[in-house]
């Protein structure tokens, strides 16, 4: 039954049923990503970004509370180690594979003018991203940066 109190909560109150005086646990303050949404209570976090991980000092997990525990199982219980993912592979077969030519210019300058207003270390990640899916796409999208700031268009430069 204990597991049903919070989706009932979340079912009626929304997502930030937390938040809500009455139902906040005003001993333990936590520190997420979720935000928006009805019921929303306090200042939404502001502008931060509401993905992990970012740039911008936002919550980091507590190192006490990824220790393990041990508890009692049937069967076999292992931890996953995210850090050595493939994110790449795909997008270098998309861009090599799915896209023609002329799709693939648009996909740079589509990405390009959103780089713009970003800062420059935000644009120097990504050009070096999209250069580990496929070189081509890294330098394709470094020389429309470059021909976008050259044509006198404001970049960050923070």
């Amino acid at each position: 039954r204990l597991f049903s109190y919070s989706d009932t909560h979340r079912h009626r109150l929304g997502a930030n049923y937390l938040q809500i005086p009455v139902n906040c646990p005003y001993k333990a303050k936590t520190f997420h990503y979720q935000r928006d949404g009805p019921q929303c209570v306090n200042d939404n976090q502001g502008g931060a970004p509401n993905y992990f991980p970012n740039s911008f000092s936002g919550p980091m997990d507590d190192p006490v509370g990824c220790e393990s525990c041990p508890f009692t199982t049937t069967g076999e219980c292992r931890r996953y180690n995210s850090a050595d993912e493939d994110n790449f592979s795909q997008v270098g077969i998309f861009w090599n594979q799915v896209l023609k030519p002329e799709e693939r210019d648009r996909l740079v300058e589509n990405i390009g003018n959103h780089l713009i207003n970003t800062q420059k270390f935000i644009r120097d990640r990504a050009v070096k991203n999209f250069g580990q899916a496929d070189p081509e796409f890294g330098r394709k999208l470094q020389a429309h940066l470059d021909s976008v700031s050259n044509n006198g268009v404001k970049m960050s430069d923070k």
